[in-house]
C-alpha cells in the first residue's frame, strides 16, 4: 500500500450493555465507515477500554460489533479491559499477540500493551515488552521507515516515561496515537505528534464520532469526524504549521512546487476546489478513489503563514477542511519553544479539527470531571 495511508480511530468504547447509547453509536459508526470509507483506510483502531468492566457479556457485544467491520480492526487494551485482573477475555476477543508490528509501504505500525505492567496510577510496558520495542524500533529506524506507535495513554503516564521519551526520540517516532484522555487532543514536542481521540462511551465533549489520521509523504494530518456528518474532506499535504516535525520536508515547511492533496470520503461529490487565504485558486482532480490533488507553486505567494482550504461540493452541501501552512522559500525555520513532557505541548483548541480544548478527562492533563464520573471512576 502506497501513501497516502489513512486509518480511523474509534476512541474508548466502554461497552457495558446492549442498546446503551455508546453501543448504538459504535454500531452506527461501523455502518458509516463500511459505507463511505472501507476502500480508503488501512484499518480501524480500538485504543483500549473496550469493555467497561472487562466482563464476558461486554466482550461478546464488542466481538459481534467488530465482526460487522468490512475493514481490518487493530485493538490494544486499556485499564478497563484489565478490570478482572487479567487480559484473558481481551485475548479471546482479539487473539493477535501483543506487542506486534507490521509495515505498509513506508509506514511501520507498532501496537503496545500499556497494562502489561500496570500499577495505578501509572501504566507500564514491563521489561520484556520494552526490550521487544527497542529492537523493533531500531530495525524500523534503520530501514528509514516512518514510525507510528499505538498505546492506551500518553508515554509520560507510563512508569517507563523517561526511557520511552529517549527511545522515541532516538528512533525518530513520528506519531503516537492514544485513547484514555476522553477528549480530542494533538500535541507536538518538535519531534513527535501525539494524537488522542475522545471516548465513544464516556462522552465529555461534543457528539460521538471517530478520528481519521493520514500519513502522506511524511506529513501527518488528523481530523475528528462527528457521527452522520458526510462527506468528509481532509487536507493531507502540505501540512499544518502546528504539526511541523521535520522542517527539511518541503511539504511541512512549504517551499517550491508541492502537490496539494486532500482525501475525500462520501457520496455525490461534484467538485473539489482549493482556496488560499480565501481566494479560490483552482480545481483539484482525482488521484485515486478518494484522493484529490493539484500541483502548486508556493513561490507565487509571500513567505509566511497562509490559510489553505479545500472544499468538497455536493448537490446539497459543502464541506471544507482548513489548515494554516508556513511558507519559506529559503527553508528558514525557528521552531517554537517546547515543554519537556509530551502532553504539555498540547496545541489547544482547534475547531476546524473538532478539538474543543475542554480537556475533560482522566489523564494528568485533564481538567475537573463532573461528580458523576468521579464517583463511578474513582479508581482511575
Amino acid at each position: 500500500m502506497t501513501e497516502p495511508l489513512s486509518w480511523i480511530h474509534f476512541g474508548d468504547l466502554h461497552i457495558s450493555n446492549e442498546g446503551d447509547q455508546n453501543h448504538r453509536d459504535f454500531l452506527q459508526l461501523i455502518g458509516e465507515a463500511n459505507r463511505y470509507m472501507r476502500g480508503g483506510i488501512a484499518f480501524g483502531l480500538l485504543p483500549g477500554d473496550n469493555a467497561d468492566d472487562g466482563e464476558v457479556d461486554q466482550y461478546d457485544l464488542v466481538r459481534k460489533a467488530v465482526s460487522l467491520c468490512e475493514f481490518p480492526v487493530e485493538a490494544i487494551p486499556g485499564d478497563h479491559d484489565k478490570a478482572r485482573g487479567n487480559l484473558d477475555l481481551f485475548g479471546d476477543c482479539f487473539p493477535e499477540t501483543l506487542p506486534r508490528s507490521f509495515t505498509r509501504g513506508r509506514v511501520h505500525f507498532v501496537f503496545l500493551n500499556s497494562v502489561s505492567h500496570w500499577r495505578r496510577p501509572l501504566f507500564g510496558l514491563g521489561a520484556e515488552q520494552m526490550k521487544w520495542l527497542r529492537d523493533d524500533l531500531s530495525s524500523a529506524h534503520g530501514r528509514g521507515q516512518i514510525i507510528a506507535v499505538f498505546m492506551h495513554a500518553y508515554p509520560s503516564e507510563h512508569e517507563e516515561a523517561g526511557e520511552l521519551a529517549t527511545l522515541f526520540d532516538e528512533s525518530g517516532v513520528s506519531l503516537v496515537e492514544m485513547g484514555h484522555t476522553h477528549y480530542n487532543e494533538l500535541a507536538n514536542d518538535g519531534r513527535t505528534i501525539y494524537a488522542a481521540t475522545r471516548s465513544t462511551g464516556q462522552i465529555e465533549e461534543g457528539p460521538a464520532g471517530f478520528s481519521v489520521t493520514t500519513l502522506d509523504r511524511g506529513v501527518i494530518s488528523w481530523k475528528f469526524k462527528p457521527l452522520s456528518e458526510w462527506p468528509l474532506v481532509v487536507i493531507t499535504s502540505p501540512g499544518d504549521r502546528r504539526l511541523i516535525v521535520d522542517a527539511s520536508n518541503p511539504a511541512q515547511l512549504v517551499r517550491g512546487t508541492v502537490q496539494i492533496r486532500a482525501r475525500l470520503w462520501g457520496e455525490g461529490v461534484r467538485e473539489v476546489t482549493l482556496a488560499l487565504d480565501s481566494n479560490k485558486d483552482q480545481v483539484l482532480r482525482p488521484v485515486d478513489d478518494c484522493t484529490w490533488g493539484a500541483d502548486w507553486d508556493s513561490a507565487q505567494i509571500a513567505d509566511g503563514a497562509h490559510v489553505l482550504s479545500v472544499t468538497a461540493t455536493t448537490e446539497n452541501s459543502q464541506t471544507t477542511d482548513r489548515i494554516t501552512i508556513l511558507v519559506n522559500q529559503r527553508g528558514d525555520y525557528t521552531p517554537p519553544s517546547r515543554h519537556t513532557s509530551d502532553y504539555e505541548n498540547a496545541l489547544g483548541e482547534w475547531r476546524d479539527k473538532h478539538i474543543l480544548g475542554t480537556q475533560l478527562g482522566p489523564n494528568e492533563n485533564g481538567r475537573h470531571w463532573p461528580s458523576r464520573h468521579e464517583r463511578k471512576h474513582a479508581t482511575r
